[in-house]
């Protein structure tokens, strides 16, 4: 790991702050998963803290969506998991953000292109 990060993360937040998330955080969480994902239907964004399978704070986050005729594109939900983690880090939040994607199991996917060997 990097020394300057572990500098910057060391005491940053106390065992009880690491099980709270603030409405602000929230707030931005949501909208930012919202704007990431438009071309979907986001019914609920559910946010809790908790900590990862190496007892590292984590930010645990899921997206239930409602079906539409977009397929899921492993692309955009990619880009909004870097949109999410870039904001909260912008804003001070150095826990790592979990988002597990809750389709509907009606809904389709993209289909990608293979390259050719």
């Amino acid at each position: 790991m990097d020394p300057g990060f572990e500098r910057l993360y060391a005491g940053k937040m106390s065992a009880s702050q690491n099980q709270t998330i603030t409405t602000e955080t929230i707030t931005l969480i949501e909208q930012t998963i919202r704007d990431a994902m438009s071309a979907y239907i986001v019914e609920s964004v559910d946010v809790r803290a908790g900590e990862d399978h190496d007892g590292d704070p984590v930010i645990f986050i899921e997206v239930h969506y409602g079906l539409n005729d977009t397929p899921i594109d492993s692309v955009v939900t990619s880009g909004a998991m870097l949109a999410v983690g870039d904001r909260l880090w912008a804003n001070g939040e150095f826990r790592f953000p979990h988002i597990r994607h809750l389709f509907n199991e009606q809904q389709a996917n993209k289909k990608l292109r293979r390259a050719r060997a």
